[in-house]
Parts: C-alpha cells; sequence; structure tokens
C-alpha cells in the first residue's frame, strides 16, 4: 500500500518480530504507515528507501547498533523526523537528537498518545511517556 501525501509514515524498529508486528498492526489501524525492522541494518535500509520517515520508534537495544546512534543516522538521512525510544533500559540516554521515552511495558493508549504528541511537537526537548 502506498501512503497518501498527508499519511505520517512511521519506521518501528524493535529486536522482536513480534513486537514490531504489535506496533505496526496498532499504528495502521490509526492511521499511519509503518515499516519495521528487528535490526539496524535492516532499518537504515529502509531510509534509504523511503521518500520520507515522519517518526522513528525504535528500541535502544538493538543487533548491530544501539537505537541512540541509530537515531543519529535516520535523522541526518530524515531531518524532520522525531524520535520515540520505547525501552525498558533504565540507563541514561545520552542521544543527539530530541526524543520521547516510552518505557516498556506500554498499553495500546500510551503508544497512541506518546506516537500522537512526538509527530505534533518535533522538535521537542525529551519527554517522558511512564508506564503507570
Amino acid at each position: 500500500m502506498i501512503p497518501s501525501s498527508d499519511t505520517k509514515t512511521i519506521l518501528g524498529v524493535d529486536p522482536c518480530e513480534e513486537i514490531c508486528e504489535l506496533i505496526q498492526i496498532i499504528l495502521v489501524r490509526i492511521g499511519y504507515h509503518v515499516l519495521t525492522a528487528t535490526n539496524a541494518a535492516d532499518a537504515m535500509l529502509l531510509a534509504h528507501d523511503t521518500p520520507k520517515i515522519d517518526l522513528l520508534l525504535s528500541d535502544i537495544e538493538i543487533p548491530d547498533m544501539r537505537g541512540d546512534h541509530l537515531a543519529a543516522e535516520i535523522t541526518t538521512l530524515h531531518p524532520s523526523a522525531s524520535v520515540i525510544f520505547a525501552t525498558d533500559w533504565f540507563h541514561p540516554i545520552e542521544a543527539t537528537v530530541p526524543f520521547t521515552l516510552l518505557r516498556k511495558p506500554f498499553t495500546i493508549e500510551q503508544l497512541r498518545a506518546a506516537v500522537h504528541r512526538a509527530l505534533l511537537k518535533h522538535p521537542a526537548s525529551a519527554e517522558m511517556a511512564h508506564a503507570a
């Protein structure tokens, strides 16, 4: 399916294929075009082949590159892309791009709200979408 020009494109990156599938199902149902990858190499291929990525939704711990380093690469290719790190990683994240942090496990509503906010306010300072 080719997204319309006003449909936001999200690149989801998580080492777990099932999480990628769930993110894709949830976000497609609310109107986004979603691409997924389970490693940085595949994510970079998608980023190179996609005309515009509006949001990178990435775990920090992914094969072959940390998520914060991947975010720096993706936002070099797509400077207007927002970034959400969806992770259970509790170490400080020192990203070179503004980001939103979504703690795993998260609910469908927390995912939807974090994506909506990130797309509305790019560029933004880092904020926390915390699971209750």
